[in-house]
């Protein structure tokens, strides 16, 4: 067969290839309120359609040019907050630009959300809940070549009317970048405490999706394991930790020391500081926000949010859900994690798996570190990569009234787990 035959053949087999496995129906209904979207039994599998301009390069050792989607093709509850990266997989498109194109509940999307990036990863706007959105990403080589992915698919979360408090969520081994970015930051400038910006390495880990509850932790206590808190209100409730009305909100008045207790009854643990931030923050950017870099108000978290101003329930603000799908890391409670608090901590962290486990701040009084704000005090607290030692009590500047346990209405705590192999 001369060569014109065999590109001619090799095309048509890269068609029926395409067909079978690319493109896929729109679906025949949307699915009902609070439950999961399902792909409908009457999908319908269409024929390729390829535009002149949006070409597929031959496969790469088995795979397509840009490979390697996240979220993963077909993934289901993805984050609200869901970033996309793929990978470069052929040679020639080095020096590329990529579009994205991508569409709710369309299998060929053809709605450019961003052009010209030079990078393999975007960060979107903030998706709808319980939504299957399509999206397909055209690279242009530094020829002018136009080379098309596959199309992708996944489905957002979707959020059940009793949250699931049991459900954690993993966090893949690799790197990310902790600590504050002058270009980046919310808005408020870097200090001391949260920086230099460096590279960490983190085995992979799971982590809870939400905050511990007081349902939770009473079951606890009921079993011996966990001390009681230390109040059993909140912050304006004389009735909070016992009242079922509460069940599904953050414990409050518990130390350092409970927090490990009760992690350690689940056969878990409490999270480090770098495990919380790249929860909280993603892997792609420096975000100061788990949502992203929009500015903060009482749309994304609860941080003098509510009337009067105290706790909500643990999936309240899901437009704030970080990359990995937690709710709540930013504002709502300060999050107890295992560091010891030292304010110059990121001048000498480790680059891989970093926890601080010796008491450099004050030998006399062990402060902990606490992540993540709370429904009070300053905004710029929620940001990401802010950090602040705990050790207040019942009012804002006085701690002495519960040293070294610093058990306040302002916090609370999530637990997270190592990944075994």
């Amino acid at each position: 067969m001369n060569s014109q035959g065999l590109r001619i053949l090799w095309g048509v087999l890269l068609a029926v290839v395409m067909a079978a496995t690319l493109y896929r129906g729109v679906r025949a209904s949307e699915p009902a309120p609070e439950q999961p979207h399902e792909e409908p039994a009457s999908a319908v599998y269409l024929p390729l359609i390829m535009e002149p301009h949006r070409m597929f390069l031959p496969l790469v050792h088995g795979r397509p040019p840009i490979d390697a989607p996240h979220p993963a093709n077909a993934a289901v509850r993805q984050s609200l907050n869901s970033y996309l990266t793929w990978e470069a997989v052929d040679a020639r498109l080095q020096g590329a630009t990529y579009t994205i194109y991508l569409e709710r509940d369309d299998a060929t999307p053809d709605e450019a959300i961003v052009a010209g990036l030079t990078q393999t990863a975007y960060d979107p706007f903030t998706f709808e809940e319980n939504t299957r959105y399509y999206w397909q990403v055209t690279a242009t080589t530094a020829g002018g070549q136009q080379i098309s992915s596959p199309v992708w698919s996944f489905t957002t979360d979707y959020f059940p009317a009793t949250p699931e408090t049991d459900l954690m969520v993993t966090v893949p081994a690799g790197t990310f970048m902790m600590g504050c970015d002058g270009a980046n930051n919310g808005g408020y400038a870097c200090s001391g405490v949260d920086t230099p910006l460096h590279e960490v390495y983190l085995d992979a880990y799971r982590i809870d999706k939400h905050e511990v509850t007081n349902k939770e932790y009473r079951a606890c206590v009921e079993a011996g394991a966990c001390n009681l808190p230390r109040k059993f209100g909140s912050e304006t409730r004389n009735e909070y930790f016992y009242n079922a009305e509460f069940d599904y909100y953050p414990v409050v008045y518990v130390s350092h020391w409970d927090a490990e207790a009760f992690c350690a009854w689940e056969g878990k643990r409490l999270p480090t500081e770098a495990e919380w931030e790249k929860a909280a923050r993603g892997a792609i950017d420096t975000r100061p926000f788990p949502w992203g870099s929009e500015p903060f108000d009482c749309t994304w978290a609860n941080h003098r949010c509510t009337e009067p101003n105290d706790t909500t329930r643990v999936d309240d603000f899901r437009r704030s859900q970080s990359p990995y799908g937690l709710l709540n890391v930013s504002g709502n409670v300060w999050e107890w994690v295992q560091d010891y608090y030292y304010d110059y901590y990121y001048t000498l962290t480790p680059y891989a798996n970093p926890v601080l486990t010796v008491n450099m701040q004050d030998p006399n009084i062990p402060y902990f570190s606490v992540r993540g704000g709370c429904f009070r005090h300053a905004w710029w607290y929620v940001r990401t990569f802010h950090r602040k030692g705990g050790h207040w009590g019942d009012t804002i500047f006085e701690g002495s009234n519960d040293k070294p346990l610093f058990r306040s209405s302002m916090y609370g705590f999530r637990c997270a787990q190592s990944v075994t192999n």
